[in-house]
């Protein structure tokens, strides 16, 4: 079997978790003009968003608009003020925002894929709404380093075995580059692969956990060339 190259998306090779954190900042801010304690908010919808992803059964659009909308409700009900349902759509709105913004790539990740195409198999595992996705990735320009994009509900070690099974790749023999310590490098830990944890610094505290296995770590995506000595 051959070697090849997995890759995340988001925040791996393109920026997505800074316009999450900028709607969190606006939606503070509105909370503290309301007079709502606003860590206590921030702490409120982050839970709501991850009953949003739990429920919706992966990272769908609606999550996030639906999490900042149930948190203003949640405050209003708690500290007895007055309820608007206008105000509710245009904080939803804030979470809206952030898919239309433009796709932004990680500085140096068109370089390393068009170094290393040619040398492996590069292949494209994403997870998040598949509309959504498939759109991010047209307008990224990079679809065309890929061999073979997958866009999923959710990562785990059986479908990075099904991924190496389908594309004739020895996990072994091959690695996976991504930020995420709970979706990208444990899982394929668990399947075999050798792993690149790419620091960002955004990443979004849901996707932490302590790392199952050795792997390697850098601070910018433009060191995988490092690594692999080229």
């Amino acid at each position: 079997m051959d070697s090849g190259m997995l890759f995340d998306f988001d925040d791996t090779l393109v920026e997505t978790t800074i316009y999450f954190d900028r709607a969190k900042i606006l939606f503070a801010g509105i909370m503290k003009e309301l007079g709502f304690p606003v860590q206590e908010a921030l702490e409120v919808l982050d839970r709501n968003d991850i009953k949003n992803v739990r429920l919706y059964g992966g990272f769908l659009k609606e999550c996030f608009p639906y999490a900042l909308g149930e948190t203003y409700e949640y405050c209003c009900r708690k500290y007895g003020r007055a309820y608007s349902r206008v105000l509710r759509k245009e904080i939803e709105g804030l979470g809206w925002w952030v898919f239309e913004q433009p796709v932004s790539l990680i500085e140096g990740a068109e370089e390393v894929l068009s170094r290393l195409c040619g040398k492996y198999p590069l292949f494209l595992v994403t997870k998040g709404d598949p509309g959504v996705q498939r759109d991010r990735i047209e307008k990224s320009g990079l679809s065309r380093w890929f061999e073979k994009i997958y866009i999923l509900t959710e990562k785990n070690s059986i479908v990075y075995k099904k991924i190496a099974d389908e594309q004739g790749i020895s996990p072994p023999a091959s690695w996976l580059i991504g930020n995420s310590m709970k979706s990208d490098i444990n899982p394929a830990l668990l399947a075999g692969f050798n792993c690149i944890y790419v620091h960002h610094p955004c990443t979004w505290g849901f996707e932490n956990e302590e790392p199952v296995g050795g792997h390697l770590s850098i601070e910018r995506i433009n060191d995988v060339l490092k690594v692999l000595g080229l």
